[in-house]
């Protein structure tokens, strides 16, 4: 990224500025085809401007989508709350869920966005289960690997099987989230990951 301050209004602004107008050309061409002058073009603004945000159109890519993901996660899981296991993987998948709709739908999502968007979701779900597992007790460094490993079955499952929901859409997301939490409850279990001392 340039030189701005990410945290100054004004840079905040013109990031919003930027995304939007990259969401909307994204509903109307592919992402290869998109180039950065098209985003400022769009956005009104120089092309000078783009590099004090963004390295290129890829981390631009990249940011609209994690900062789509954190907004959704934050109002399915307000910062500082403490969830127990299953109430926090049911917040996590209806935060997939919508952010999988939503971006789909805005980012017009085709073959060459659909492992940007897998990438990105899987990151973000590890980060948060990581990152909730390190508040349940501290761990040996012995354990971190197996620790690791295991935020990442938890992340690519819960990714995985919206997908394949978000293709059939049979039946609505809090409905289909009930039918596969005891299958994802049930593999915690067995790693030793759920008892009555630990959030998993």
């Amino acid at each position: 990224m340039g030189l701005v301050n990410p945290n100054d209004p004004r840079a905040k602004r013109t990031r919003k500025y930027i995304q939007k107008a990259f969401t909307d050309l994204l509903a109307e061409m592919d992402f290869e085809d998109l180039s950065i002058q098209d985003i400022m073009d769009r956005a009104e603004l120089n092309r000078a401007t783009f590099y004090n945000h963004y390295q290129d159109k890829y981390e631009l890519l990249e940011l609209t989508m994690s900062s789509a993901f954190t907004e959704i996660l934050s109002t399915r899981i307000p910062p500082g709350t403490r969830m127990q296991g299953t109430e926090l993987l049911r917040s996590l998948m209806l935060a997939v869920c919508e952010w999988q709709i939503e971006m789909t739908k805005q980012l017009n999502a085709r073959r060459t966005l659909s492992q940007a968007m897998e990438d990105n979701a899987k990151q973000q779900l590890y980060n948060v289960i990581i990152s909730c597992m390190e508040h349940v007790k501290d761990i040996p460094a012995e354990e971190r690997r197996r620790m690791e490993w295991v935020a990442t079955m938890i992340s690519w499952s819960i990714y995985g099987v919206v997908v394949k929901w978000c293709q059939w859409q049979e039946e609505p997301a809090e409905q289909f989230i009930e039918c596969v939490l005891p299958f994802l409850m049930s593999n915690l279990r067995t790693l030793g990951l759920h008892d009555s001392k630990e959030e998993f």
